[in-house]
């Protein structure tokens, strides 16, 4: 289990318990405030509440279907990935015969690389460790692509193979920004502020009642917890059921191809 798993179990739990804590704190205050015949109590409540479930909602609508549409993002990019260095590879037959062999070894290593910075992207240390080594790898491709297309007077090489291999290159950064590209943080912290706030008026609401309903407390905290969990695991898709593991396997069929 990853440091971030621990994380992100950890806030989710913190969340319910929160969720449960406030509506029952409201549900007291409530009850307490009935009690001692507070006169008007609750009048005007009705349409704070209705704007706050409203905004909630229109918050939690907003934030899955931003994270969705940045979700297929990183998800195209994967497959531009993978096609972007298949083509490549490719490409390295125009090379001059003698330079091949060198290039297709660092491309193989190069997707080595890759391929390892993805499967360790949640251990931070390891993660920058295989990011560091493609990066030189990309930089020794490129030297080393460029004299050996310089060598020849054949012109194939620099027109057709270099763009490949420029492209290549430049979908990781692409691959490097998506990654980094969430929600905004105070975003969710107003998400996550809202929906505490929306417990405490559901507790109030059921001081109506001689008894705070146990089921309905815990229903409302875990379905809360639950949205939250599924925003979280959209935007770091690394973690838990919406996993980027089966697009990775794109480069791992790549990389089964190269001789």
């Amino acid at each position: 289990m990853t440091i971030v798993t621990v994380i992100l179990l950890v806030f989710l739990a913190v969340l319910f318990l929160g969720m449960v804590g406030l509506q029952l704190l409201g549900y007291h205050f409530g009850a307490r405030r009935r009690a001692t015949g507070w006169l008007g109590f609750g009048e005007g409540t009705s349409a704070v509440e209705t704007s706050l479930f409203a905004l909630l909602g229109l918050l939690i609508a907003f934030s899955i279907s931003g994270g969705e549409n940045r979700l297929d993002a990183r998800r195209r990019l994967i497959v531009e990935e993978a096609n972007a260095i298949d083509t490549a590879y490719l490409r390295l037959d125009l090379m001059p015969a003698a330079t091949q062999p060198a290039l297709r070894r660092q491309f193989r290593d190069y997707v080595d690389a890759r391929i390892a910075y993805y499967d360790h992207l949640l251990q931070i240390d390891q993660a920058k460790a295989d990011h560091d080594r493609a990066g030189e790898l990309q930089r020794r491709i490129w030297t080393d692509a460029s004299a050996a297309a310089m060598s020849t007077p054949d012109t194939r090489p620099a027109i057709i193979a270099l763009p490949a291999i420029n492209t290549m290159i430049d979908v990781t950064t692409a691959r490097d920004a998506a990654l980094w590209t969430h929600v905004p943080v105070a975003l969710f912290a107003l998400l996550i502020l809202l929906a505490f706030a929306c417990a405490f008026f559901a507790g109030l609401g059921m001081s109506k009642n001689p008894r705070p309903n146990t089921l309905h407390i815990v229903a409302f905290g875990a379905t809360l917890a639950l949205t939250a969990y599924v925003i979280a695991n959209i935007e770091v898709p690394r973690v838990g059921l919406t996993a980027l593991r089966l697009f990775d396997s794109l480069l791992v069929e790549v990389r089964q191809h190269m001789s």
